[in-house]
Order: C-alpha cells, then structure tokens, then sequence
C-alpha cells in the first residue's frame, strides 16, 4: 500500500490549505500578466501609428519597437491562455 494512504486529517488539510494558496497565486499571477500584455500591445500600437506621422529613422525605429514589443506581448497571452 501506498505511503497516502496512511495520512491524518491535519495533513491532508495542510496540504489542501497550501495547494489552494499556490492557485490563488496562480491565478493572480495570469490575471496580471494578461492585464500587463494587453495593455503593452495597445502602448505600442500607439508607437506604430506614431510612425506613420514621424520622418525618417525616428519613423523607423518607432515602428520596430512597436512591432517588436506587440508580438512578444501577443506571445505572452499566447502561452497564458491558449498553450
């Protein structure tokens, strides 16, 4: 027989009581970082727009910044949400 199959009540609502304190974390934990991701790609979809009306290398570099950033924030929600 198995080791669990011995455990006392006090353990195993020890252990209930930690695993449902490290899902809360997790779930705050994605609800801030979605809410971070999402707000980084509209940011920079701003910076975007804000080199369609710049000049020259300003133009440039804000667009690749945006880019950039918008595709590792929309990365982000990927692996939060759909991996």
């Amino acid at each position: 027989m198995a080791d669990s199959d011995n455990l006392s009540e006090a353990e195993i609502r020890h252990t209930v009581r930690e695993e449902v304190s490290k899902a809360g974390w997790s779930v705050i934990s994605t609800v801030f970082w979605t809410i971070l991701a999402a707000f980084a790609v509209l940011v920079e979809l701003q910076a975007i727009q804000i080199a369609f009306y710049a000049s020259g290398l300003g133009a440039l570099a804000y667009a690749a910044v945006g880019i950039l950033i918008t595709g590792a924030s929309v990365y982000l929600l990927y692996l939060l949400h759909w991996d």
